[in-house]
Formats: C-alpha cells, structure tokens, sequence
C-alpha cells in the first residue's frame, strides 16, 4: 500500500467516524429536521407575500426564490454559521488539544477530515430529506444536466471552504480561551455576505459589489446562483477559480495559526 494510499484511508477513517458519532443522535436530527422546515416555510410566506406586492419586475421569480431557500436549508448545517464548535474549543481551553500532539497526524488535515464527516452527516440525514420533502409540497426548479454538474463541484468547495473558515474560527481559541464573541461576529457577517437572509441578485447595486469582492458569497449565493442558471458559461469558470483561490487563503491561513497557536499552547495547571 503506498504512503499517499495509506494517508488518503487514515483521513477518511476520521471522517467516517465523525459520520458514525453523529449517527447516535437520531432524535436531535429529527428535531432539526422539524426546524430546518419550519424556517423553510417561513421565508416561502414572506417571499410570497413581497412577490404579490411588488411593483416592478425581480431578478428571480417566485419559483426560483422558493428553489433558493429550500437549498439553502438543504445545505444550511454545511456551512459556518454556529462558528466554532464548542467541543474543539473547550479541548483547547483545557489543555486536553495537547493529546493531539501526541498522534501522528497532520492536526488541520483531521479537523478538516472531521469537518467533512459532519458535513456527510447533515446532507444526508438533514438535507437529502429537506430536499424530497420540499418536491411535494413547492414546484422546486430542477437544474439543466450542465448546470448541475458545475453545481456539485461549487457546493463541493463551499463545504470545504466552510470546514477552511470553522477551523479558523476555533483556531482563534489559542489566543482567546472563550470565542463566544468572534463567533457571533463571524456568524453574523457570513450570514449576511453569503445570500442566506436575501439572495444577492436582490441587493442594491452598490452592497452586492462588496459581496463580490468577500469569500462569502461562495459559500451559499454562487453555487445556488449556478443551480438556477444565472451564472452561465465563462462565469461559472471564473466563479468556480474565486472559490478556488478563497479556498487555498483560508486552508494556509488556519494552518498558520494552528502552527503558531501549538507553538504557544500552555497548559493550565502546569
């Protein structure tokens, strides 16, 4: 079995073992799953309620703002936006991160692995379901076989991006010991930025320019925007590349401060 065979197999027993961790919490699932639609169903009325009186045509029709928002809860458990995961953040608040050291793994590659799994986790146990739920009950867009395709790739780096930006986040835990506060911040700029309250093509001209310019936007507005075939042809290309350069900028930003923050990490008590 060669090294790179043999690292690829170690990584994706993290994952898998983050998926299986998650499988135990049937009930909370089901819970969530209650909420996610409930959410659903509210932003179907008040989308409803603005389409029937508006006074001048939208960039979006009613049937591809339904279409948005129910993937938006389809992914809504993928991306960022509960910040730092208090599980990470309390190990190393405590000290006990330190017993990482002692495994030879690469630590942003586990979490990133770990991250992954639970991604797994909620599309298919949460998302997958949100998603046939919603055929029966709203008249949901289906994408051209294209359009599809480049869809899965730029959903595929919004998940990655979304575990490069979490493990950023907690990351911040070396110097804070409490990321209560970079959390909120975080989740309410990124909530914003990436389309998940008002789909950008909805925004004043001015604000959805600085959309454009932030990382955001890639996690939620481009790859639906995709879906929904408002970004076509060479777009999708030059799309897909920001997302792929946001990508590498926080994937070599959380492992700077992972090497910087083990460099540092004082164990309280001694």
């Amino acid at each position: 079995m060669s090294p790179l065979f043999l690292t690829f197999y170690v990584y994706l027993a993290f994952a898998s073992k983050s998926f299986q961790r998650r499988m135990q919490y049937r009930i909370a699932n089901l819970a969530g799953l209650t909420t996610n639609f409930f959410f659903l169903l509210v932003h179907i009325f008040v989308y409803t309620a603005f389409y029937a009186a508006r006074t001048a045509p939208q960039p979006l029709n009613l049937n591809e703002i339904i279409t948005y928002f129910v993937l938006c809860q389809v992914f809504f458990m993928l991306m960022p936006f509960w910040g730092a995961r208090s599980e990470v953040t309390s190990a190393i608040k405590d000290g006990s991160v330190a017993l990482q050291l002692t495994k030879p793994v690469d630590f942003h590659a586990y979490w990133v692995a770990d991250e992954c799994g639970r991604a797994c986790y909620y599309l298919l146990m949460r998302g997958l379901p949100t998603f046939l739920i919603s055929i029966l009950f709203f008249e949901v867009a289906m994408p051209q076989p294209t359009a599809l395709m480049a869809f899965i790739v730029s959903m595929t780096l919004a998940t990655l991006m979304s575990a490069a930006i979490t493990i950023t986040i907690f990351s911040s835990a070396f110097w804070t010991l409490d990321t209560t506060g970079i959390s909120g911040l975080s989740y309410s700029i990124i909530t914003l930025f990436s389309g998940m309250l008002v789909p950008i093509a909805l925004w004043p001209e001015w604000l959805a320019h600085i959309a454009a310019w932030l990382p955001f936007a890639g996690l939620i507005d481009v790859p639906f925007s995709i879906y929904l075939g408002k970004i076509t042809g060479v777009e999708i290309w030059i799309a897909i590349s920001k997302q792929i350069v946001w990508n590498l900028f926080f994937i070599g930003f959380g492992r700077a401060l992972l090497s910087r923050g083990f460099s540092r990490l004082v164990i309280q008590g001694g």
